[in-house]
């Protein structure tokens, strides 16, 4: 059908009407394949009946149906309608020529749209496309043929037939099944991929908490190491301060360990004499101690219990002590202006004799009071030697310690108990401060 179209368009005039009719036909076209120039039969264009117009339309539409699915590029009734309105014999030459141009323009879209290969085409393309087209036509029926004759020959009996439709029907349920499948696993997809965009942004937000943890942990390194610093610090100043404590300490303890009265009035002995600060306190006919010696040995004994009555902040009754090295004195309060020189000037006179020997018993007077004031602090407190008056000793006898009308020998005794005793209130002094 679409050959003879071809023939009849592309047909060269052969009498003097036609040739009229051509020299009116504009030649704006040429073949898609050699690409010559065509020159169109306008004569067939307006023989063209509705009912052929119709089949070109309706070939066109079902061909594009099929490759676009329903969809028609070419409705029938616009080309019926151009091919009516060129049949048209009130118009003019050069509008109908137009109508030609576009009706045969037209025509050649729908062709091209049926056929692989671009329209218009000359007489010698069309021939061979059709001896192409032939040979493809004969080609097929023989595949036709081979396949036929191959069924014929083949045994197919009933049982297979519905042996292959039984696995054709569990092919089709195994599909369907799998395509059920196929669902669930793009649903089970979706909600992976739901769940992996919801991952990713818990990701995103750990990451951003690292982040910031990652910056407080700097911060707090940071302040850490400054600390430690400090802290470092601190334990070197506490260290050293321990240290100097630890020092302070020991040294007080030394200090209260060093007892400043024994270094100051240091009371021993010297074969029978008693010292004080090594003055020896006595005298014997083989061993004539010098006054001057024996004087700043009672001075100093004198300053010693005056001392450690001040240091318990103790007055002594009807006596002041009045302590002055080698002339240190006793003064009695109840007797106006009445001295009792604690000292021997030199040169020994026996008038000075009675004043010495009552200085030292002032003396042991004033020591007895002390002692007695000790022992209402310390009830279990209790002297070597006992003293009574102007005499002093223990369960072997009293001894006097006046000098005037006495032994040496007794007096340098009785002056060594003296300062055996004074030791003794010295060392608790020194206990009861500490």
């Amino acid at each position: 059908f679409f050959s003879s179209v071809f023939l009849h368009l592309l047909r060269i005039p052969t009498s003097p009407a036609e040739n009229l009719m051509a020299d009116t036909t504009l030649v704006s076209f040429t073949c898609q394949t050699c690409h010559n120039p065509i020159k169109l039969d306008a004569s067939v264009l307006r023989n063209l009946d509705g009912g052929l117009l119709e089949e070109v339309s309706a070939a066109a539409c079902s061909l594009d149906q099929a490759k676009e699915g329903a969809k028609q590029s070419f409705p029938a009734p616009l080309l019926h309608r151009t091919f009516t309105e060129a049949d048209g014999s009130l118009r003019s030459g050069a509008s109908q020529a137009q109508d030609v141009t576009q009706t045969a323009v037209k025509l050649f879209d729908a062709l091209s749209e049926c056929f692989e290969f671009d329209h218009p085409l000359c007489e010698d393309c069309v021939d061979g496309y059709l001896d192409r087209l032939d040979t493809q036509l004969e080609e097929t029926n023989d595949r036709i043929k081979e396949y036929r004759e191959f069924l014929d020959r083949s045994p197919a009996t009933s049982a297979q037939q519905l042996e292959s439709r039984q696995a054709n029907d569990a092919l089709q349920r195994e599909i369907a099944k799998l395509k059920q499948e196929e669902q669930q696993l793009l649903e089970q997809l979706k909600q992976v991929e739901a769940d992996n965009a919801s991952v990713l942004s818990e990701l995103e937000e750990a990451k951003r908490t690292e982040q910031q943890l990652i910056g407080e942990q700097d911060h707090y390194w940071k302040e850490h190491n400054q600390f430690y610093m400090k802290a470092k610090e601190f334990h070197f100043q506490q260290t050293s301060v321990a240290a100097k404590n630890a020092q302070v300490c020991s040294q007080l303890e030394r200090l209260q360990k060093t007892n400043v009265f024994n270094d100051a009035f240091h009371i021993w002995y010297d074969g029978h004499f008693g010292t004080i600060n090594n003055f020896r306190l006595g005298r014997l006919p083989s061993v004539p101690v010098e006054w001057n010696e024996i004087n700043a040995a009672w001075g100093m004994s004198l300053l010693l219990l005056h001392t450690m009555a001040c240091r318990l902040h103790f007055k002594f009754s009807d006596y002041v002590l009045v302590p002055n090295g080698s002339h240190s004195r006793i003064e009695k309060i109840n007797e106006s202006s009445k001295e009792l020189p604690l000292y021997v000037p030199g040169g020994f006179k026996l008038f000075w004799d009675g004043k010495f020997s009552a200085a030292m018993v002032a003396f042991l007077d004033c020591l007895q009071q002390f002692k007695d004031h000790v022992e209402a602090q310390d009830p279990h407190f209790k002297l070597p030697y006992r003293i009574s008056k102007d005499k002093i000793g223990d369960s072997h006898g009293l001894l006097s310690i006046k000098y005037q009308l006495n032994n040496e020998e007794i007096w340098t005794k009785a002056s060594k108990f003296m300062l055996t005793n004074l030791k003794w209130l010295l060392a608790w002094t020194c206990k009861g401060r500490s």
